[in-house]
């Protein structure tokens, strides 16, 4: 009577054995440190990610480590030029114990114009209508939009912005990204398109 039951433990045993540890932690800085923790069966990867936001000529810096879903981890590296704000932002992605440890390396960001414009626009109207026309700078070759909610620390924040993009940037689906319970970002209804040399009037 007792070998369903030992067999049962055991089984139990050797499925958390499969469960990933990842660093968990975050921080106002470009790196952190914390402890390991143990992954749900669900969340297959280790994530580490780091955004720089430059506001005026105010920088701004949150990395952010833990477990997630592989379908969460987003594209590295990008950049973003939005109306008086640039953003660029380094991932790793991993999918051994603890392989998130560390820093990742953030991309040079590039200041000089590349020749194409995108509408512009940040608000928390959904429908964002472009308030300017933007240069893109550096390897952004895309228009994007994203109407986005932020889950941060027990609390939603939604957006919009247009802007100038990264390759890696460009979405035309709803996609999830980033690490649950900690910071993730929900893209409703991103949409991205090659950016033009020539925009002489504001759009949407």
């Amino acid at each position: 009577m007792q070998t369903p039951l030992i067999s049962y433990f055991f089984s139990i045993l050797f499925a958390a054995g499969l469960c990933l540890h990842c660093e968990h932690c975050s921080s106002n800085t470009d790196s952190c440190t914390g402890v390991p923790v143990l992954c749900e069966q669900s969340q297959t990867a280790c994530l580490t990610l780091t955004i720089e936001t430059t506001t005026g000529h105010d920088v701004s810096l949150a990395t952010y480590k833990g477990c997630t879903k592989l379908m969460y981890c987003p594209s590295s590296p990008m950049s973003f030029t939005f109306p008086n704000q640039r953003e660029r932002r380094a991932a790793k992605c991993c999918r051994k114990d603890l392989c998130n440890s560390g820093v990742v390396t953030m991309r040079r960001l590039q200041t000089r114009p590349n020749g194409l414009k995108c509408p512009g626009c940040f608000s928390k109207d959904p429908s964002c209508i472009p308030t300017e026309i933007i240069s893109c700078n550096g390897w952004e070759d895309n228009c994007v939009y994203y109407d986005f909610s932020v889950e941060q620390d027990g609390q939603i924040y939604t957006y919009a912005k247009r802007g100038c993009a990264t390759k890696r940037a460009c979405l035309n689906e709803p996609r999830y990204f980033g690490i649950p319970g900690m910071y993730m970002e929900i893209l409703k209804n991103p949409q991205c398109t090659a950016a033009p040399k020539i925009l002489t009037k504001i759009g949407k």
